[in-house]
């Protein structure tokens, strides 16, 4: 069934663009509404019950240019539908900057995306529209059901009939909401009330790379087995450690440590946790393989700070939540890490009271925070926890050659103008890949961002096989072969990158050397 998008704007055609490129997509029918009038119009026909004729929206996106020009008076206007409660809201905009996304988010916004929507924007687009309609009756039954949670513990004391119905609703919680906020809001009855706590906790992010570059070719059943694969084994590794989840973000968890009351040792916890996650990822990996697809690899960043917990949202619609500072300083720890990385922040490992087992402490210097942070790679944790990645630092060079490549840079998701050319000369086998650009210079790239490398058509590549014979075979590249990298290091004319996806695009070029290999899975935890 198709998605319906709201796309409300005074720019015929702009309109006419937006609703050519969401259409496209397959899934979703967009709604262009050219005035406020218009707006009013299509809401007052939602609570009207004329849905017949102007479909509820999956999503809305506001242009940024006419809300500011009629100082928001449509966005105001929509807010208060009681019909439109809990529709994801978006805007677009030609330029950003931190201030003007501040100002959107003040005004209701989930989203900031460019105009005209990329490819990038499109898929955001349509999985926030999915993601709304497949939670939409399930909310809807949820708060009803908080409505009669005040009188719950006196009901099952009267009648054990109920009993049934008691653990019906904590199976359906269970499914958006940890066991300990369950059990919060069916014993308290300010648990299903907005408001909140300030408190200081500590914060995880842990996302996939190269999913969604991945999923591009997949139906989408098979991204939800995938996805429903891989979050079932986080999750139990997370709970198991009193952590709790706040969110599903497309292919990443935000979790707590420290908000269940059986919580002891926040820090120590979810480092423990962690490094479980990346342990476990070798299950996902051998589920992901038996499918006929190439392995992935996570990131996790976690952090301790103090941030505001508790019910965001409305009377009619509302979510459990955290926001603060830590929570963005946690997630840009996160980006800057690599596949089968823990990077923890220096502050939450010196606060820990467990031995905690590094490799390694580095500065990250990140868009959005005045402050360098400071970082460690986590490796182990001691008693009583005991807990060690078992990764194999694998030594030497997989393949060595010259393979023609051009690079563009990534930015909050989107391919900016930065474009690097260059060859790549060396593949280790740890999934590094040094490239010399063609200037000779250091590039103006920041550490730890990410990047899409193009291998370029009818470039011959001599491979080398380290042992000072001559290069053997000559290859090619295709136009259309990209991998997707996070940058390491870089100097004069040279930068390391390590590859998040598309280790299987480069195998295809360094197949002579390929059967020498240490291991089936170089880039695989064992």
């Amino acid at each position: 069934m198709e998605k319906i998008i709201w796309v409300i704007g005074d720019d015929r055609l702009e309109m006419i663009e937006a609703q050519r490129r969401i259409n496209a997509a397959g899934s979703m029918r967009a709604l262009c509404l050219l005035s406020f009038e218009a707006v009013q119009k299509a809401a007052l026909a939602q609570e009207e019950g004329e849905r017949s004729r102007i479909s509820t929206p999956s999503l809305i996106i506001f242009d940024y240019q006419m809300a500011k020009k009629e100082d928001f008076a449509s966005v105001l206007f929509l807010r208060r539908q009681q019909s439109l409660g809990g529709v994801p809201l978006f805007f677009m905009t030609e330029k950003r900057s931190e201030e003007l996304d501040e100002e959107c988010y003040e005004k209701g916004a989930t989203v900031v995306v460019h105009k005209p929507f990329s490819r990038a924007g499109i898929m955001r687009i349509e999985r926030t529209a999915w993601q709304h309609e497949a939670t939409k009756n399930y909310e809807i039954m949820l708060q009803k059901q908080a409505g009669d949670l005040q009188e719950a513990k006196e009901i099952i004391r009267l009648n054990k009939q109920l009993q049934s119905r008691n653990q019906l609703l904590h199976q359906i919680f269970g499914r958006y909401f940890s066991d300990n906020v369950v059990d919060s809001i069916l014993e308290d009855p300010k648990g299903a009330v907005i408001g909140g706590e300030k408190r200081k906790l500590t914060v995880m992010m842990a996302d996939l790379r190269g999913f969604t570059a991945m999923s591009e070719s997949m139906t989408p059943e098979a991204v939800t087995d995938i996805l429903n694969c891989f979050f079932d084994e986080m999750l139990q590794c997370i709970t198991k450690y009193y952590g709790v989840v706040i969110e599903f973000l497309g292919d990443a968890i935000l979790a707590v440590f420290g908000a269940s009351p059986d919580s002891k040792a926040q820090i120590e916890e979810g480092i423990t946790a962690g490094i479980k996650m990346q342990k476990a990822m070798a299950k996902v990996n051998d589920y992901i393989i038996s499918k006929g697809l190439v392995p992935l690899e996570m990131g996790i960043g976690i952090h301790r700070g103090e941030v505001f917990i508790g019910n965001f949202g409305s009377e009619t619609m509302m979510r459990y939540n955290v926001i603060g500072q830590a929570v963005n300083e946690c997630s840009r720890i996160e980006g800057a890490s690599v596949g089968g990385q823990v990077l923890v922040s220096y502050d939450t490992v010196q606060n820990a009271n467990a031995a905690i087992k590094t490799d390694g402490k580095f500065t990250i210097q990140v868009k959005g925070i005045s402050t360098p942070l400071k970082v460690y790679s986590v490796t182990g944790i001691g008693t009583p926890y005991s807990c060690n990645l078992a990764h194999h630092k694998l030594a030497g060079f997989f393949w060595r050659g010259r393979l023609q490549c051009t690079i563009q840079c990534i930015e909050d998701e989107l391919v900016t103008n930065q474009t690097l050319r260059g060859k790549i000369v060396l593949l280790t086998l740890d999934r590094n890949l040094r490239i010399e650009l063609e200037d000779k210079i250091e590039p103006d790239i920041p550490l730890y961002s990410d990047m899409e490398i193009y291998l370029e058509t009818n470039r011959n590549t001599d491979t080398d096989t380290g042992d000072g014979k001559k290069p053997g075979n000559d290859v090619q590249a295709t136009g259309c072969d990209r991998i997707y990298a996070k940058i390491l290091k870089r100097s004069q004319g040279v930068i390391e990158v390590h590859i998040t996806y598309g280790f299987e695009v480069i195998k295809k070029y360094t197949y002579p050397m390929y059967p020498y290999m240490m291991y089936p899975y170089p880039w695989i935890i064992y």
